[in-house]
């Protein structure tokens, strides 16, 4: 490489840091009229540059050297500045991705190619962090049953063994059981009149609730429910080995049991980020796969951000010409990583019906989130002529440094927007609920806009979030006119001015979803410091996420249990609905980094929201964990060892 990239920690204080940039010139050749493109996770203090001038738009960054002087052959630029941040203890921390240019400002760019160095974070190694793992039980079932008893003998799967016709609440089990068996038996498997493996309706179980037997000559899979169906349908998977017994030609040798089981929260999800790097169908759906496999019902799927638009809107195709691509040549400026490229990508129509048919078969109700009023750069960057009041003065930064992502209340356009495209995600998306985000709005936005302050002053209102508040209120009633509930992030409750019809997420803390769950919203608990699964799994340098709410090691998200503290009889237990955890991807870009992050602590979400709390135990986890790795590496997961 002909140009590196050097980043380094000068000194650390417990919330400002000092670094030091050096960009070494390789060549022979001087570099004229340069300009140095980098992303980096943290606000850079524009006044502590050394050396330069710097410009910061998200996590991108343009460094000028301040002067026309050349970068000579064989030389270096230095400069050192200053961040507001806890000290840096990850690589992760430092920069990702950067490139050099040579055009004027405003020209097309040809990115020049940086290598990045690690950065040197001036603190001693720590050892990864690890869990030892005792030998796997016969049976490894996660999360772990109500109820099991094993038997003696087993039932050999093969090519011999048929499903039988299915009642209605079964066909989609029963299509995936299909499938799945097909792939692992190589052939089609055949759905007889009289197949051996049966789905039987039950009417006396309950809303989940299953029974699964096996015996040596038949397979009984009992429900009352399409859900129970389908958990009866991911434990009898997870009893089939990785592998074929030997004694028997081409059988998979099931264990005979007698498996009753029911989930403990009615709600367990997932949530994943595809707005900050952009994940493919085929991933999804092999997500999707493995969120039934151990008995999640939701998939949370966050498709609009600040970087990224990602559904298809017939109305405003320019949200996806636009606004779902990302480049130094584009509207949307690079963030993150691939920075020297154009990137994005979005779903069409066609592929969300064929995704959501997909879930449904597994059981897993999709729910998609359109963010508002914040995090809508890649909209307002869109649809400019809608979407920006031209009179507003106000100057404020996010918390991901920008400066022009929140809708305006005071303006025509917001209304039409959220109308149109919230008329067509209900068309396309069968959930009763929507999520509209509705967090991170910052101090200062409206506060200088004309049309805001006359909008306060005809409702009597005093505080800038009661805006927030009043676009909320007007998303709300839009979805409850099509017969849907909205959900939304916990700052959706600022301005106190939606419903306790709406369903919040309590994302910053515990306490968060305490005082919502008492205030009388319905909840669902996803604290970053137990459930966000971008969190670095250990202390160790070399792990990859990030650590703004803390260190996260699987031993840690098995712990976690909502209102653990609270009396059982305080009625605020009654509001928590459920669990779910969640992947932000600012740093997920790849197969392997998705899958790194994600597993194993999936399975420890999976049991924290199934299991009854008097079930569950770290020891027998631990040992049903170690059981379950042969799957993953049959599966090919590039998951964290733990040892």
């Amino acid at each position: 490489m002909s140009y590196r990239l050097d980043l380094a920690v000068i000194e650390q204080q417990a919330q400002q840091s000092r670094f030091s940039l050096t960009l070494h010139n390789l060549t022979d050749q001087a570099l004229d009229n340069w300009s140095l493109h980098f992303t980096i996770g943290r606000w850079i203090q524009p006044d502590s540059l050394a050396h330069g001038k710097l410009e910061q738009l998200g996590s991108y960054c343009i460094l000028q050297p301040g002067s026309n002087q050349p970068l000579a052959p064989n030389s270096h630029f230095y400069t050192e500045f200053v961040c507001g941040t806890a000290p840096f203890t990850l690589f992760d921390d430092g920069i990702p991705d950067a490139f050099l240019s040579t055009e004027a400002t405003g020209s097309y760019i040809t990115p020049i190619p940086v290598e990045v160095t690690t950065i040197d974070l001036q603190q001693p190694p720590q050892e990864r962090f690890t869990t030892q793992l005792p030998p796997a039980k016969a049976i490894n079932l996660i999360p772990a049953p109500d109820a099991l008893q094993q038997l003696e003998g087993v039932y050999a799967l093969n090519r011999h063994s048929a499903i039988a016709e299915p009642c209605d609440a079964a066909m989609g089990s029963c299509r995936w059981l299909q499938t799945e068996l097909s792939s692992l038996l190589h052939e089609d498997m055949p759905i007889k009149q009289a197949g051996n493996i049966a789905y039987q309706f039950n009417d006396q179980l309950a809303e989940g609730e299953y029974k699964l037997i096996v015996e040596a000559e038949n397979i009984w899979l009992q429900a009352g429910s399409a859900a129970g169906f389908t958990h009866a349908t991911s434990t009898l998977l997870q009893l089939i080995p990785t592998k074929p017994s030997h004694q028997v030609q081409a059988a998979y040798q099931i264990p005979m049991v007698e498996v009753h089981d029911a989930p403990h929260y009615h709600y367990r999800g997932m949530m994943l980020d595809c707005a900050r790097h952009f994940h493919p169908i085929e991933r999804l759906k092999f997500l999707i796969d493995h969120l039934a496999r151990y008995k999640f019902n939701t998939f949370h799927w966050h498709l609009t951000d600040d970087e990224g638009w990602r559904i298809e809107i017939d109305a405003y195709p320019e949200l996806t010409r636009i606004g779902a691509w990302r480049g130094p040549n584009e509207a949307i400026v690079p963030q993150f990583s691939t920075i020297s490229q154009r990137y994005g990508g979005f779903y069409s129509k066609q592929e969300i019906r064929d995704f959501i048919s997909y879930a449904q078969d597994r059981g897993i109700m999709v729910i998609p989130e359109i963010d508002m009023p914040g995090h809508c750069r890649a909209a307002i960057r869109s649809l400019p002529d809608l979407l920006v009041d031209p009179e507003d003065q106000s100057r404020y930064r996010s918390i991901q440094n920008y400066p022009d992502n929140i809708l305006s209340p005071a303006i025509k356009g917001t209304y039409t927007f959220i109308a149109n495209v919230l008329d067509e995600v209900c068309e396309l998306f069968p959930s009763p609920y929507i999520h509209v985000g509705g967090d991170e709005v910052p101090e200062g936005v409206w506060t200088d806009s004309p049309g805001c302050q006359a909008l306060m002053e005809e409702h009597g209102y005093q505080d800038p979030k009661e805006l927030q508040g009043h676009i909320l209120r007007f998303a709300e009633q839009h979805l409850q006119a099509k017969g849907r509930r909205m959900m939304g992030w916990e700052e959706a409750t600022h301005g106190d001015k939606v419903s306790k019809n709406s369903m919040i997420f309590s994302w910053q803390s515990e306490k968060a979803g305490l005082e919502c769950a008492k205030a009388g919203y319905d909840v669902i608990m996803t604290p970053a410091q137990y459930t966000y699964l971008d969190m670095a799994q250990g202390f160790s340098a070399e792990e990859p996420g990030v650590d703004w709410a803390r260190k996260l090691p699987l031993d840690d998200v098995y712990t976690y249990q909502p209102l653990a503290e609270l009396p059982s009889s305080d009625p605020a237990h009654q509001h928590v609905k459920g669990i779910q955890c969640a992947l932000w991807c600012e740093l997920v870009n790849s197969q392997s980094r998705f899958e790194y992050m994600l597993y194993p602590r999936l399975l420890a979400v999976a049991e924290i929201s199934w299991t009854a709390p008097n079930k569950r135990n770290w020891q027998d986890f631990k040992a049903r964990l170690n059981g379950q790795l042969a799957y993953l590496d049959k599966a090919g997961i590039n998951y964290r060892h733990c040892e």
